[in-house]
């Protein structure tokens, strides 16, 4: 017997520190230390990031003009200017409680890149900023959707099952 069904992913949260020392941990090796110190220099030195030490991963529900701004900004540039352009010809950025939400927001809010393009940074700096910028990009994109097909198969009676998974629209996970 088989049988198929669809089933989505939603894009990840924005970062705050937490979460992205982890996975920056996870992609690059870097220490939750070096994390902090390459943001705090993102943010700093070149501001190119938001404040790092924020514990938040939504935005202010009236920075949607500013999230606009900084698309339109990454829609010049060549790595992420494909995916900036479309969360702007789609609309994608406009009211969500997943990521404009005063009640999830403290001192601080997430990271997220600034309308600064930075320049002259190093290989870890870099790095960072793409990771930031990713993120930022893909969160404004649609679920990833996938056809996920069980085929149930008897040999000598006894049931194997088997499960199967196609990408059918990438959605978010084209910006990675």
């Amino acid at each position: 017997t088989e049988e198929s069904r669809e089933s989505t992913q939603i894009a990840p949260l924005l970062f705050d520190l937490t979460s992205l020392q982890r996975e920056a941990n996870g992609r690059f090796g870097f220490s939750a230390r070096t994390t902090l110190s390459l943001a705090q220099s993102l943010y700093e030195k070149h501001k190119a990031l938001t404040y790092p030490r924020t514990d938040s991963r939504a935005l202010p529900e009236d920075y949607l003009d500013t999230v606009k701004a900084t698309m339109e900004s990454l829609a010049e540039t060549n790595a992420w200017g494909g995916f900036a352009r479309q969360v702007l010809k789609h609309k994608w950025v406009r009211p969500n409680r997943r990521i404009f939400d005063n009640t999830k927001i403290s001192d601080h809010f997430a990271i997220i890149p600034t309308l600064t393009r930075p320049k002259s940074l190093n290989e870890a700096e870099a790095k960072l900023y793409d990771f930031v910028v990713r993120r930022f990009l893909a969160a404004f994109h649609p679920p990833a959707e996938f056809l996920v097909t069980t085929r149930i198969t008897r040999v000598e009676g006894e049931p194997f099952k088997t499960e199967g998974k196609v990408l059918v629209a990438p959605g978010w996970l084209a910006v990675y």
